[in-house]
């Protein structure tokens, strides 16, 4: 973190001060030598240098003041910003906690011939491969699991987050977004786009590989979801093999190898697919 109290202001001020203090040093030796100035008519010496050096002196003194003074200034400007850090911080931290509280609470109960209970992060996977949904693919209504029916069609990708039984995941998806949108809206005066990123990254490495599936699929009807997401390279951890689709996982496979860059997914259309920054955070 940069130190806001001595910073280049100070020493730029405090250079020049040391010019004038050495040059005020410098001032009696100067005066003294024979240079065109007749000193037997003024006395004793010693006065003529008080009486010159006086002003210079004073001049100095004021110098010294206005650096106390900025230094002060400087410091309550650094304690400032040093607040304002640990205020976001703990409010991130706390953003956190009830986050993992959400997630600590979610439970799917199925009762039948087998009873199952799934709870916390096991609800991830559970829905994205063994739950079944009724999902549209065209024209026809396939009764499927949400993986099965993103390896057979795009389409399903838009309508994840609006699929009957699995709503009770909106809280979490809310809240999560809620946690980077307070990471985007800090004041870039006091958190830089580097720090953001690192606050993120805090963030991202609370998630799961299937959470991370599901932010992956949920994020597509969800665009300034998906924005953030690219922003901050969300999916960075995410194990594309994990992916519905063989398309998808060759698609991301090659956007994560270096040989991909940024600069290719510029001026596309990219509503059925992520960016290379979603994975790889583009600097």
């Amino acid at each position: 973190m940069d130190n806001l109290t001595f910073d280049k202001g100070f020493w730029k001020s405090f250079g020049w001060f040391l010019i004038i203090a050495i040059l005020i040093c410098c001032l009696p030796w100067l005066f003294t030598r024979e240079i065109g100035f007749d000193f037997t008519q003024t006395g004793q010496i010693g006065d003529t240098i008080g009486g010159i050096m006086g002003p210079f002196i004073a001049i100095a003194a004021a110098g010294l003041t206005f650096i106390a003074f900025w230094v002060q200034y400087k410091a309550n400007i650094q304690q400032r910003h040093d607040i304002a850090i640990e205020r976001f911080e703990s409010n991130l931290f706390e953003m956190i906690h009830i986050q993992q509280e959400i997630i600590n609470g979610l439970l799917i109960e199925k009762v039948g011939p087998n009873i199952r209970f799934q709870r916390g992060r096991d609800v991830f996977q559970y829905v994205y491969e063994i739950a079944k949904y009724k999902i549209w693919l065209g024209n026809e209504c396939r009764t499927s699991t949400l993986k099965h029916a993103l390896e057979l069609s795009d389409e399903p990708k838009m309508m994840v987050s609006s699929l009957e039984g699995m709503w009770f995941l909106d809280h979490y998806f809310r809240h999560l977004y809620r946690i980077f949108k307070y990471i985007d809206d800090a004041d870039k005066n006091q958190i830089n786009p580097k720090m953001k990123y690192e606050y993120a990254g805090i963030v991202r490495a609370t998630l799961s590989q299937y959470e991370l599936i599901m932010l992956f699929y949920n994020a597509f009807s969800h665009p300034k979801f998906k924005d953030t997401i690219e922003r901050y390279a969300l999916l960075q951890n995410l194990k594309v093999e994990l992916l519905a689709s063989q398309a998808d996982i060759t698609l991301y496979g090659r956007k994560l190898s270096s040989l991909y860059s940024h600069e290719e997914d510029d001026d596309r259309d990219m509503e059925f697919e992520y960016k290379k920054s979603a994975f790889v955070h583009r600097v």
